[in-house]
C-alpha cells in the first residue's frame, strides 16, 4: 500500500508464481469485482471457449497467468477469463472507454490516461509491479480482475490504450491478453510487432511516449497502423489514420465530444509537467454522454524522470499518489 488509498502489488518469478501472488494479494478486490459481473454478464461461460484456445495457442504465458490469478484468489477461472474478454463479449453492444495523450518537448516526455470502465467496478483497482524471470519489469495500473494493460517497463516506454471496434472484429485472441504482450515491448518496431499479434480478436489504439517521442499504433483485428510522428498526441475511440478509419464505425458522440476536449485542452495549454498533465486529465474526466462508464482511475507518466502518477479514481475527485518503481526503471 502506499501512504494513501492505493494499492500496490509486487510479483516475482515466472508467470504462474506471478498470476498466483497477485490472486493471494488482491483476493479481496477480485471478489467484489465478480459480484458485479455475474449479475453484468449472466452465464456466458459457453461464449468463451473459442477465445480461451485462440489464446491458448498464441499467448500460452498470459492464459498461465491468468490461471494462477485465479486460483491464489480462489474463485473460478471461467469467471476471470470473461472479465478479460469482456470486449470480446460486448461485440454487438460495446461500451465505449479511455481517452489517452502523448505530448513530448524540451527534456520531457509525458503520457496520460484516463481508464473509463464500468460504474459496477469502481473502486476496484490496484497498481501491479512485475519483475519476470524473463522479460522486462513493469508496472501498470489495472482492474483487479484484468491482466495489466496500461503503464510503463524497463524500457522507458509508456503506454495507455483505448478501446476501438472495427468492421473486421470476430472470434480470437481477447484484447486485453493482447494488450499485456505489447506492454514489454522494447520500442515502436517491437510494439508494432506485438500489436500485430496473427489471430487477434480485434483492435485497440496503443498511445506511447518514449524519451523524446510519442507515436500511437491503431489495430483491427486483421491489420495494424502506425500513426505519424507528433509533438501530441491525443486518442479516444474512434480511428483516426487514413489506413483503419474507414474499416471503423463512424464516431460516436462520447468518442466525438471527448476527443474534441482533450485536443483543444492539449492545444490550449501544452503539457510540459507531470503536474499539468493531471490538470488536463483532471478536466478531461467528466463526460455526461459516457453512459454507464466512468473514470476509475488515471495515469500519469514521465518517462525520461522514470516516474508514475496514480489517481486510483475519478482525477477530479481523487489525489495522484506517486508509486515507488523502485526495480522497474
Amino acid at each position: 500500500m502506499t501512504a494513501g488509498a492505493l494499492r500496490v502489488v509486487r510479483l516475482e518469478g515466472d508467470a504462474a508464481s506471478r498470476g498466483r501472488r497477485a490472486g493471494e494479494l488482491l483476493g479481496d478486490l477480485v471478489a467484489r469485482s465478480l459480484d458485479f459481473y455475474r449479475g453484468y454478464l449472466g452465464d456466458r461461460a459457453a461464449e468463451l471457449a473459442p477465445f480461451r484456445r485462440a489464446a491458448e495457442r498464441s499467448l500460452p504465458e498470459q492464459v498461465a497467468w491468468l490461471d494462477a490469478f485465479a486460483a491464489g484468489a480462489e474463485v473460478s477461472s471461467d469467471e476471470l477469463f470473461a472479465v478479460n474478454a469482456l470486449e470480446e463479449l460486448e461485440q454487438l453492444a460495446p461500451v465505449e472507454r479511455c481517452s489517452t495523450f502523448a505530448a513530448i518537448g524540451d527534456g520531457y516526455s509525458l503520457l496520460g490516461h484516463n481508464e473509463m470502465w464500468l460504474e459496477g467496478d469502481r473502486g476496484n483497482v490496484a497498481v501491479v509491479i512485475e519483475r519476470p524471470a524473463a522479460g522486462p519489469a513493469i508496472a501498470s495500473p489495472t482492474i483487479a480482475c484484468c491482466l495489466p494493460a496500461v503503464g510503463l517497463n524497463e524500457h522507458r516506454l509508456a503506454r495507455g490504450i483505448d478501446s476501438l471496434t472495427a468492421h473486421d472484429d470476430r472470434t480470437g485472441v481477447p484484447r486485453v491478453l493482447v494488450s499485456r504482450h505489447v506492454l514489454d515491448a522494447r520500442d515502436r518496431e517491437d510494439a508494432l510487432r506485438r500489436a500485430a499479434l496473427p489471430g487477434r480478436a480485434g483492435g485497440y489504439a496503443y498511445v506511447f511516449a518514449a524519451p523524446g517521442e510519442a507515436f500511437a499504433i491503431e489495430t483491427t483485428a486483421d491489420r495494424a497502423a502506425l500513426l505519424n510522428d507528433a509533438c501530441a498526441l491525443v486518442h479516444t475511440n474512434h480511428y483516426l489514420g487514413p489506413e483503419l478509419e474507414p474499416l471503423g464505425d463512424e464516431p460516436s458522440a462520447s468518442s466525438a465530444t471527448r476527443y474534441a476536449h482533450l485536443s483543444r485542452l492539449i492545444g490550449e495549454r501544452p503539457p510540459q509537467t507531470p503536474e499539468d498533465a493531471m490538470a488536463i486529465l483532471a478536466d478531461h474526466a467528466a463526460d455526461p454522454e459516457d453512459g454507464d462508464s466512468v473514470v476509475v482511475f488515471s495515469m500519469v507518466c514521465e518517462v525520461e524522470s522514470g516516474r508514475m502518477w496514480v489517481a486510483p479514481g475519478d482525477p477530479s475527485e481523487t489525489a495522484y499518489e506517486e508509486v515507488d518503481l523502485a526495480g522497474v526503471v
